[in-house]
């Protein structure tokens, strides 16, 4: 039994990891139809992600918000305080790209630009028109089939 108990931890550990080299490809794809940059600094706080980027000779990570390029939220108490942050700190030259990992989070701030989730055992990728043009974003051919004008 306890055998078992261990292997069900084991296995409910990996089905929530992040594989590193599918998902580095994706960012790498995402984040390069984002920014133009050859190498793209990144704030996010989520430990699982850091790991992933931290393998990556494109994506940089960055510890200050107001360095970052481009900011990956995974939870809502990130979220928050990140659109706080953005809110008062008015009188930046460059707003970060801000990129979520939730659906629902799309409808909280019109500063988010696209959200690359999961629903469905399916992997979902939305951007925002609007919101694209607001930070002069055009994106490549290949992504314009994942733009949509509203929630």
């Amino acid at each position: 039994m306890k055998k078992i108990l261990i292997l069900l931890i084991f296995l409910y550990g990996h089905l929530y990891a992040l594989e590193r080299k599918s998902t580095l490809k994706m960012y790498h794809s995402i984040f390069a139809a984002l920014s133009p940059k050859a190498s793209i600094a990144v704030y996010t706080n989520d430990k699982e992600y850091r790991d992933v980027f931290s393998h990556s000779k494109r994506i940089f990570l960055s510890d200050k918000l107001q360095d970052a390029d481009i900011v990956l939220i995974t939870d809502e108490r990130t979220l928050n305080n990140i659109l706080y942050w953005v809110k008062v700190n008015t009188n930046m030259e460059k707003k970060p790209i801000i990129f979520v990992t939730n659906y629902h989070f799309l409808d909280k701030s019109d500063d988010i630009l696209g959200a690359f989730y999961w629903r469905k055992g399916r992997s979902q990728l939305l951007f925002i028109h609007d919101r694209l043009k607001e930070h002069n974003i055009t994106l490549p051919q290949a992504y314009q089939n994942f733009m949509i004008d509203e929630l």
